[in-house]
């Protein structure tokens, strides 16, 4: 345990749970989100992480489907994926990127693995969903391409931070959100620590991508590769480091406001009503979210 940890009070972990597998497209993730008793920390209601494997160009991906009600994220740790959808947005990320989808009233999207490199065969990545405010649960889709370069990194002792979005130590991420939270990715060399600060009324959780943390509880196991810890209070601040003397430690770092609820999920739909769900299920079986051609 590092003795940094304990000089301030810090937020409390509530809970440790592990990834579940569950079968998306041609690939299987680890589902750390929802939990069986806890749906959302802040307004993220969804947190898969595919990877790392090699994938077959032309075979591998996620085929057209429908989204509402939420904004998508897909972060790429490696690989090179091509995003499409219903509104007519394309783009293309590779490592370090970030592609962030607004489904709003409703869309229809698709991702593949475009390798250009034998690198880029090897895909890893994370996909996270947040849900929408109440007042813009119909808004109008919107897409974000997120190029790795224009997400800044913040150096500490021992400690790296990518800000995708939010506000990290006084450096803002590039996404344009639509509910106050934040996205961070935090490499932390063997022994190293770090804080951040986070708004008393934000919750909190951390992802451990690989690596094991030390989250700063006494009473709390480490958080191994898989395993996401759910921090409790309103304590400004959060405690992360690295329990390995040996290995880093690659972790995400996400929150916010609370989500406006209800909450109401139904498959790619996360609503406030059974009756908002039962109109998007409506608009997409009739055509109204658009059509999305499968490419060959």
């Amino acid at each position: 345990m590092n003795a940094r940890l304990h000089e301030v009070k810090g937020r409390e972990v509530a809970q440790i749970a592990a990834s579940q597998s569950a079968p998306v497209g041609t690939f299987t993730v680890r589902r750390a989100l929802p939990l069986h008793d806890r749906h959302s920390v802040g307004p993220w209601v969804f947190l898969d992480h595919f990877g790392p494997f090699r994938v077959k160009p032309g075979e591998d991906g996620v085929g057209a489907h429908p989204h509402a009600g939420i904004e998508t994220v897909t972060y790429l740790l490696s690989g090179r994926m091509q995003h499409r959808d219903s509104a007519g947005h394309v783009g293309v990320v590779g490592p370090g990127g970030a592609q962030w989808m607004t489904s709003g009233r409703g869309i229809v999207h698709a991702e593949r693995p475009i390798p250009e490199s034998e690198a880029e065969h090897t895909l890893h990545g994370l996909q996270l969903w947040t849900s929408l405010p109440r007042a813009k649960k119909l808004m109008p889709p919107r897409y974000q391409r997120i190029a790795a370069e224009s997400i800044p990194a913040v150096a500490l002792p021992g400690v790296q931070v990518r800000v995708i979005a939010g506000d990290f130590a006084g450096t803002a991420g590039p996404a344009e959100t639509q509910m106050p939270l934040f996205l961070w990715h935090a490499s932390l060399e063997p022994g190293a620590a770090f804080e951040a600060a986070i708004p008393a009324p934000f919750e909190a959780a951390a992802y451990v991508i690989d690596g094991e943390a030390d989250l700063g509880d006494a009473g709390a196991e480490s958080a191994v590769a898989g395993r996401i810890a759910i921090f409790d209070g309103a304590e400004e601040c959060i405690r992360i480091a690295n329990a390995s003397a040996s290995d880093r430690l690659e972790v995400l770092l996400l929150g916010g406001a609370p989500a406006e609820g209800p909450l109401v999920f139904h498959g790619p739909f996360v609503m406030n009503s059974v009756e908002q769900v039962r109109a998007a299920e409506i608009a997409y079986h009739t055509g109204r979210m658009g059509q999305l051609a499968e490419l060959r």
